[in-house]
């Protein structure tokens, strides 16, 4: 995988990798905050779309990590060549 760090990465690239980490932690965090504030509205529906974001963004940090995650790998494992047929590119 592309996005996958290296064995040995650059300590550039390791602060990059940190900081999209802990910015899709912080977006993370206002996800489920804004989730319970529309709890409390007793707008349910709005809420759980909105825990449905937020585990999208989890999904990400996973990817950026690089550590195997069934939840991410095993998907884009199972997609990659629809994916790549359908942008025309190689895997």
């Amino acid at each position: 995988m592309l996005s996958a760090p290296p064995p040995h990465e650059s300590e550039e690239r390791k602060a990059l990798r940190g900081s999209i980490f802990t910015d899709l932690d912080r977006l993370a965090f206002a996800l489920e905050m804004e989730a319970a504030a529309l709890v409390k509205q007793g707008r349910q529906a709005d809420a759980e779309r909105r825990t449905a974001e937020r585990l999208g963004v989890r999904l990400a940090q996973r990817l950026v990590t690089g550590i195997w995650a069934d939840e991410v790998n095993a998907r884009l494992n199972a997609w990659s060549e629809a994916y790549y047929q359908r942008m025309g590119a190689k895997a």
